[in-house]
């Protein structure tokens, strides 16, 4: 059964056309002075595809640093993060959340690599059971070290391949009182440039 949530959506004319123009946009290319002095750098583009706000919640670094960090990406809007190395190549992963209303979260992390030894990487997680997801929601040092953790397991479930997640269903209404359920896919592709969708996928019920 979907899970109601309190947000209104765009109406499926406004909806259809943000994801179109968000969709056909390209990454940003590499700062010069990174692709003139560093030998393994990413450019990471974040495509929100959704009504919702994306929040950045925390890092994972097995090697590298970030030239321009993870921020908050706005609904229907891009954000692009860079990483590079310090000496030996550029691996790890971030933790964001969802906010699809004042009470209903969806937790995820996405993971990159472009190590000294290896091959260009890319990964999305989910959290594995409920007791993560209650984890993630706490405040203080555990609820930060479950944050880092679950970026922590994107980096090492990195992979080649893409990947794509599909999220539990949830329901609302949009602003033309029409009733949509929905759910997330979450997808990562890897490379120099890796590119991460998060898209909200609809069915109207009349």
């Amino acid at each position: 059964m979907a899970q109601p949530i309190a947000t209104v959506l765009v109406s499926a004319a406004r909806y259809d056309s943000s994801v179109s123009q968000i969709a056909g946009t390209k990454p940003v290319e590499v700062k010069k002075e990174i692709y003139e002095n560093k030998n393994r750098w990413l450019v990471c583009t974040v495509k929100n595809m959704t009504d919702f706000p994306i929040l950045s919640m925390a890092n994972y670094m097995d090697s590298g640093r970030y030239d321009d960090s993870p921020q908050r990406v706005e609904p229907f809007e891009i954000m692009t993060f860079t990483c590079c190395e310090k000496m030996w190549g550029v691996s790890g992963g971030h933790s964001f959340c969802i906010n699809l209303d004042s009470g209903n979260q969806l937790f995820f992390a996405l993971g990159f690599t472009n190590p000294y030894a290896g091959t260009l990487k890319a990964s999305v997680e989910v959290p594995a059971d409920s007791n993560e997801i209650a984890n993630l929601q706490k405040d203080g040092t555990e609820g930060e070290e479950a944050k880092i953790q679950l970026a922590k397991q994107a980096y090492g479930n990195c992979t080649e391949s893409p990947k794509t997640i599909k999220s539990p269903a949830y329901q609302a209404k949009d602003e033309k009182e029409k009733d949509v359920v929905f759910h997330f896919e979450i997808s990562a592709s890897s490379g120099t440039y890796p590119v991460y969708n998060i898209k909200e996928v609809r069915e109207y019920r009349s």
